[in-house]
């Protein structure tokens, strides 16, 4: 997270450490004891996924995926092992002005984006290598996937 917003307000190393401890006070629960806002989050993502991506939402139920399995890698690094650098460095912005909102949003617009190639994947660990390891060398235009993601924010309220 911390090389992201360097990279991202370079040279401005001011602006990067201000961005930084805002993130780490916004996502504090992420990362603190028991993880509570993780546990949360992940919640309120089995309900938005079931609700506004139910095809994939039961293809993932059918595969045995749960979101516990896949969502921590993801949220933990604030999408850095599930996304290209660019597009990190890009939604990173949602992230700071919208919180675990932001976070919300930015997967079920990335899911949704990936949703052909996750509905081809017939096993749980076809679906999982495709989240963990396979997304992240992904062409994945960041522009695009915050245009989106900025779309899916009233579904996330």
């Amino acid at each position: 997270v911390a090389a992201t917003l360097v990279l991202k307000f370079h040279p401005r190393e001011d602006t990067a450490r201000k961005k930084f401890n805002e993130v780490l006070l916004q996502f504090n629960g992420f990362w603190s004891d028991d993880f509570p806002l993780l546990k949360v989050g992940i919640w309120l993502y089995q309900r938005l996924a079931e609700r506004h991506l139910p095809n994939l939402y039961n293809h993932f139920e059918r595969c045995g995926v749960e979101a516990m399995s896949f969502l921590p890698n993801g949220w933990l690094s604030l999408f850095g092992k599930w996304l290209p650098l660019p597009a990190v460095i890009e939604a990173m912005d949602l992230f700071i002005e919208f919180g675990l909102r932001g976070v919300l949003a930015v997967t079920l617009a990335l899911f949704h984006m990936q949703q052909r190639r996750f509905m081809a994947c017939r096993a749980m660990e076809h679906v999982l290598e495709l989240i963990n390891q396979d997304m992240r060398s992904a062409p994945i235009d960041g522009e695009l996937l915050v245009k989106s993601a900025r779309l899916w924010l009233p579904s996330v309220n």
